[in-house]
Parts: structure tokens; sequence; C-alpha cells
């Protein structure tokens, strides 16, 4: 199967802020499951990743090729030349796909054009966007063109297929896997007064790193802990005050950004793993922290709600109340070995199905069945 992918979200490289390495994952296993894969990369004037001026190949022979469209702004308009770009095609595409609506706004007809099914992923931001009554007019006008809507996570799909109910008989679920050496970590740190709490996050408003520094601070009479943050961002400078302003310089570490294999062995020596945001469309490290051994805590009715179940596998706040995050740390940091054991049992359980192959080859056989059913119509 020959898979054209067209997506501003595939990164030119590891340091890409506004990219889904999933999406390289996808493409990555497709690829080694035998298929063609070819990646456009939309590159548009407002973005700050500098844009790569030759195609460049990453697994055996993947081509990502970035291209600059046309933006006219009165009417909120991209395009690109169809003809210009079937000239940059290394073959004919049995399907294309989609991710981030900048990219299907702009290439919803070239399916039709090339007659083939048109997928389109659905992210945080595609339901983000659907609020605005501009946008969401627009998406009804390219999601009649649409074989099928690979959803990011079980809460999307629910909220996507609420909505556009005459689209959900479309949607899957597409949803990100960790590579298989994760799912042997156990955690590593012993049994301590001190209760290791960790976050590995971009440190943005969003993630609301704030509220767990403050939610922290009011446990400190009934808990001892320590509290890790792994990352950078925007946000750090401002983290940094409050932790001096809270007095709590000497419970929280700021570790900066850490290399993916460091970033594991931090987690493996923490106890409790927390990230309370909103917005989030799925988020790995959520089911990295589970592979680890941590208690995971995070957001209802985000990407990782439907994958975490509250007080089975992991906990689940209400991002929006501050109250809800405390509750839930003072409800992990409580829990006995009895509590502990049966948690971190359901989160093995949980994360086996989640490995990046699985992942891939579930994606990859929705397509598989798209591409059928259109070959029998035709």
């Amino acid at each position: 199967m020959n898979i054209l992918l067209i997506t501003q979200l595939f990164p030119a490289d590891s340091a890409a802020r506004y990219s889904s390495g999933a999406l390289r994952e996808f493409a990555l296993e497709w690829e080694k499951a035998g298929h063609c894969v070819q990646v456009i990369r939309p590159h548009f004037a407002y973005e700050k990743e500098p844009f790569r001026e030759k195609p460049f190949i990453i697994g055996r022979n993947i081509q990502v090729e970035f291209i600059q469209p046309k933006r006219v702004p009165l009417v909120k308009w991209t395009f690109y030349s169809y003809a210009k770009l079937r000239k940059k095609l290394q073959f004919a595409p049995d399907v294309v796909v989609c991710h981030l609506y900048n990219s299907y706004f702009t290439f919803s007809g070239l399916a039709r054009q090339l007659k083939v099914p048109f997928v389109i992923g659905i992210h945080m931001s595609d339901i983000k966007i659907a609020k605005n009554w501009f946008h969401r007019f627009h998406q009804q006008m390219v999601f009649r063109q649409a074989s099928g809507f690979a959803c990011r996570s079980q809460s999307y799909e629910k909220q996507f297929s609420e909505i556009f109910p005459s689209h959900a008989d479309k949607t899957f679920l597409a949803q990100s896997g960790i590579p298989p050496d994760y799912l042997k970590m156990k955690t590593t740190s012993e049994d301590s007064p001190i209760t290791r709490i960790i976050t590995v996050s971009r440190l943005e408003k969003r993630k609301q790193i704030d509220r767990v520094i403050r939610a922290l601070k009011e446990l400190s009479v009934e808990s001892d802990w320590h509290y890790t943050i792994v990352g950078e961002g925007g946000e750090k400078d401002e983290l940094k005050r409050l932790t001096n302003e809270l007095d709590l310089n000497e419970h929280v570490h700021f570790a900066g950004a850490l290399p993916r294999a460091e970033v594991m062995e931090q987690l493996q020596q923490h106890e409790v793993f927390v990230l309370p945001s909103y917005q989030e469309t799925f988020g790995l490290v959520y089911l990295e922290a589970m592979a680890a051994g941590c208690l995971v805590i995070g957001s209802r009715n985000e990407g990782i709600d439907g994958i975490i179940q509250d007080g089975e596998n992991g906990f689940l706040c209400d991002a929006a109340i501050q109250e809800s995050i405390q509750a839930k740390l003072m409800e992990a940091i409580s829990l006995d070995a009895d509590g502990r054991k049966r948690i971190h049992q359901r989160a093995e359980q949980t994360i086996e199905n989640f490995t990046l192959e699985n992942k891939a080859n579930e994606y990859l056989n929705h397509l598989k069945k798209l591409v059928d059913r259109s070959s029998a119509v035709s």
C-alpha cells in the first residue's frame, strides 16, 4: 500500500517544538510492515521552525519534503498547486492521510483528484477550533469528503462524534504507543519516607505545573515529598519564582530538558507522576510513567482519559479545579502497599497493548479497510 501523509505536525528533528513524534513513529512502523510512505510537510508563514529547502530521508526510504502553501488572510484560505504537488509524488497513493486542520483545509481536494480514500487525523486542536462557527462550517465542508477520521484519543473520538454526529460512524482510534522495551521496565526506587513526585513536560501554562506546586504546598504538613520537574519552556522563570515565593526550594528541583533515556531513568526513581494539563491530545509520557512504575495522575476529559481509569490503574483530576489536583495527589501519596500494588498491576495490564508496533498496525489496518472498500466500489 502506498500512503501519502500530509501534516505540519511531522518533526524535522527531535528539537521541533510543535510536532508529533507519534506520527513519525507511525510512518516508520508502516514502512517496516512493507508499505511505501511519503511525507509532505506543509510549512506556513507563521511557523518558527526553519523551512527545510531539500527533502530528507528517514527510515529506509521515507522521503519528507517541506512545501510552502500560500495564504489569503482576509478569507483565511490556504492553497497549494495540486499539479505541482503531484510532480513531487514518488508513487501513485492508495490513500491520503492528513493530520491537523491547516493540512486538511489545504489538501482536501487532492484525494478526490487522485480518486483515493481521504483520512483526517483528529487532534485536540480540531475539537477546539470547531467551537468557532466559521471554522466548524469549513470543517463540515471538508469532512464530507473524508472516508475516515483517525481520532488520537478516546476522549476526542467521543467529543468529535458529539460535535459532528453525521460522521460518527467513520471514526476509529489512532493512539500512540511506546517502545516494547519500556514494558520491561520496573521502578528502581526503594522504600523511603519521602514521596518522590515527578512531572515531565514542556513548561507551558496549559500544563498547569504551577497548580501542582501550589497543591504540594498544601500537602506539606501531611507528607514529606520531593518534586522533580523535567523540561524547559516559557513558564520556567515563573515556576521558579512561585517555588521561591512558597518557600519550597528545598522540595522542588528543576532538572531541565533531558534525553529520552534519561527521562525514563528519572521516572523509574519516582513514585508519582503528575501532569494535570488541558488541551492534551494524548501524551505518551503518561504511558512511559506507567511503564516505569509510577502512580500516574492525569486530567479528566483529556487525551489520557479512557486509558487511565480513575482509582483503577491511575488517577484523573479535574484540571480546572485546584482542590481536585490536591485531592488526587493526596490519594496517590496516601495509598498503602496493597493499594499501590493493585494500581501497578492494572497499569501494567493497560499498557501491554500500547507498543509502537501494535498501535501503528491498528492504524494501518483501518487504512487497509478503507482502501479495500474503495477498490471494491470502483
